[in-house]
């Protein structure tokens, strides 16, 4: 079963199991020689026995290595009351790998559980988590619920520690899932038409991989936390469901906890999409608010800020200061390389103000190259060798044949000081507040459109290869050095823009896909038709923990914020406290939501939003082969089906720039 989003189509498959289950394993060869000549005994044989054990996750708790994602995201704050949590594994055959039950029926031993604050009558009831040894596990406790475990044989110890938590039989004997619910709360997912050739990226080839994911039956507390557990129930299930060894409503049953995590639901405005739509875009560019002086006015519209400036005579002053990040292109040009910072400052005879920030650049990319004492020695290396290789071969023209023979191969710039000035135009390392000098330039939830200005670029790559220069000769040598590597210099031909984001979005969603556009979307709310080319990212970076940057090759006019397709959920449709029925769309074979397709979900328990996943799945069956809208005829609906008609898919905001 397959559906598409965000530009990739999605496989949905059933379970993965794996290729040799969990246990100890015995391997015996044994050869027997025969000689038709009699030279040695009839049918002597030899035989050689093996033991060897595959150990699968058990016990451990899982690393943040072996998680892909989680959602709702843990500590998150938003509108998740419709989502049914779930985590997603790296390893897709994890969660078939050992039994829920005593044999093998391709059931899951993972299980998502989900306890309300609604839930318990005291704190001191909420699940706690205690970190015991195995050997304790095993051992039991006296008035806990544990099933009788043996360890494997290599590779546990009685040592080893493991994460448990005990609580009431009567809070989790309603919210646990049926053996028949088992089926559906486990499928493998696969990005299906990613290039995963010799020349594919590492992101590519990873969100190429299998992924398996366990989805919980509960629905979260509206307007309260949440906490989800993802727990082991290996063995636990008999033919009538959860085994609690005969355990009363008041008794502690125990649980290994491989996986958990919190949420909150409180502002059905804090959701991925009501946040990104709220930002401040007034206005679009990173600037200071629009201001009465009109000379002023004309500065303060190409981004420019008063800043405190100390002048070389100790006076105090205020200076113009404009970032890289423009509000416009800009056709300033400056002949390279230049003496000093002082040589970039420039004049505004209309306000009587100095305009710091070419100045400001070039004496940044020399500190910053100074600072980093590698690229500095390497660079400065570099030059003088580069500059004798010229002057050798200047000798070789100017007194041939004499001269002896000599290389003229090239000196090579290494290739990490190349590195240096790629991400210097990049604005890699740049510190926060030259970018952003104000705050009142990217307020709190704010999006800003911007344009690298090359000239600053410029200026702050020749700062950085102003190492070295010490006399009139140097600057002389300089010029010709620099202008002989293309590497040195900004590719004149790169215009380069972007935008920066401060967001609570940033922050509480990590994983976004960012994707720009040359031509400004006519309707900026239809997020299915996108206009114009997709333009390269260059640059996506954290600059906070709420500050997202990201740099386009190109003039970008339309940006869409997005998340990965593992960042789909599951769920049902939205719903108030107060509603009594809670329903569901459906899709067909495509994925595609079919219009009129509504069934009501299905309860276990009512009160506490358990769903009944066998009758939802066979409701869905239903709908499926009966409706003109399903698209065809199943007649077996595993985990798989139930998957694609559970997402909710991925949210995706645009925003267009203001012309």
């Amino acid at each position: 079963m397959t559906t598409t989003t965000a530009g990739q189509e999605i496989k949905f498959i059933q379970y993965h199991q794996p290729a040799l289950e969990s246990g100890e394993y015995h391997i015996k060869v044994e050869q027997t020689i025969s000689d038709t000549e009699g030279r040695i005994p009839d049918d002597v044989s030899y035989s050689k026995e093996l033991i060897f054990s595959v150990i699968g996750e058990r016990f451990e708790p899982l690393t943040p290595q072996d998680i892909y994602a989680v959602f709702p995201p843990p500590e998150s704050l938003g509108d998740h009351s419709n989502v049914l949590p779930h985590i997603t594994v790296n390893r897709s055959t994890l969660p078939w790998e050992r039994y829920p039950g005593q044999s093998d029926e391709n059931l899951t031993w993972l299980v998502l559980l989900l306890f309300r604050d609604s839930d318990f009558e005291d704190d001191d009831d909420k699940p706690k988590l205690k970190t015991i040894t195995l050997g304790d596990l095993v051992a039991g406790e006296s008035g806990v619920k544990f099933p009788s475990y043996t360890l494997d044989g290599v590779g546990q110890t009685a040592e080893e520690q493991t994460a448990v938590f005990d609580i009431k039989k009567k809070y989790v004997a309603d919210i646990l899932p049926t053996k028949a619910d088992l089926a559906y709360v486990s499928h493998v997912r696969k990005a299906e038409d990613l290039d995963v050739s010799e020349d594919a990226t590492e992101e590519e080839a990873e969100e190429a991989k299998e992924f398996a994911t366990v989805v919980c039956s509960r629905l979260p507390q509206p307007n309260g936390t949440s906490y989800v557990h993802l727990v082991s129930v290996e063995g636990r299930y008999g033919d009538d469901g959860f085994d609690f060894q005969g355990a009363g409503d008041e008794d502690l049953i125990r649980f290994v906890s491989l996986a958990n995590w919190s949420f909150s639901c409180v502002d059905p405005k804090q959701t991925f999409t009501e946040i990104l739509k709220n930002l401040n875009r007034t206005p679009s560019t990173p600037r200071l608010p629009v201001n009465e002086n009109s000379t002023a006015e004309k500065s303060l519209a190409m981004g420019y800020i008063p800043f405190p400036h100390s002048l070389r005579q100790g006076s105090q002053t205020v200076s113009w200061y404009r970032s890289p990040l423009a509000t416009g292109f800009h056709s300033d040009t400056y002949e390279f390389p230049a003496k000093a910072a002082d040589e970039l400052l420039r004049y505004d005879p209309e306000l009587g103000l100095f305009d710091t920030s070419y100045a400001a650049a070039w004496q940044l990319g020399r500190m910053l190259t100074l600072q980093n004492s590698t690229v500095a020695t390497g660079l400065y290396n570099w030059k003088r060798a580069f500059a004798q290789r010229l002057k050798q071969l200047e000798n070789i023209l100017i007194h041939l044949p004499l001269t002896p023979k000599q290389s003229a191969a090239p000196i090579d710039l290494p290739l990490y000081v190349f590195k240096w000035f790629r991400d210097l135009e990049l604005l890699k390392g740049i510190p926060f507040n030259y970018l952003i000098p104000h705050e009142k330039l990217l307020p709190s939830e704010s999006i800003r459109f911007f344009c690298v200005d090359s000239l600053w670029v410029d200026c702050l790559q020749d700062g950085a290869f102003s190492i070295g220069r010490v006399t009139g000769a140097d600057v002389t040598e300089d010029t010709v050095t620099r202008s002989s590597n293309s590497g040195l210099t900004r590719s004149d031909d790169q215009k380069l823009t972007g935008i920066i984001m401060r967001s609570q979005v940033v922050a509480g969603w990590p994983g976004l896909l960012v994707d720009g556009y040359d031509t400004a979307v006519a309707d900026a709310d239809s997020i299915d038709e996108t206009e114009g080319n997709l333009l390269p990212l260059l640059r996506m970076d954290k600059l906070a923990k709420d500050v997202l940057i990201c740099i386009f090759q190109g003039e970008v006019k339309t940006v869409d914020i997005h998340q990965k397709p593992e960042a789909m959920h599951f769920g049902v449709d939205p719903f108030d406290v107060d509603d009594t029925e809670v329903t569901k769309d459906l899709r067909n074979a495509n994925g595609e939501l079919i219009v009129g397709s509504k069934i009501s979900v299905p309860w276990n328990n009512s009160a506490k939003k358990v769903i009944n996943l066998v009758t939802f799945a066979e409701n869905m069956k239903t709908w499926f082969n009966n409706s003109s809208g399903g698209g065809g005829s199943v007649t077996n609906f595993t985990s798989a089906q139930f998957g694609l008609q559970m997402i909710e898919g991925v949210q995706k905001v645009r925003f267009v720039k203001e012309e």
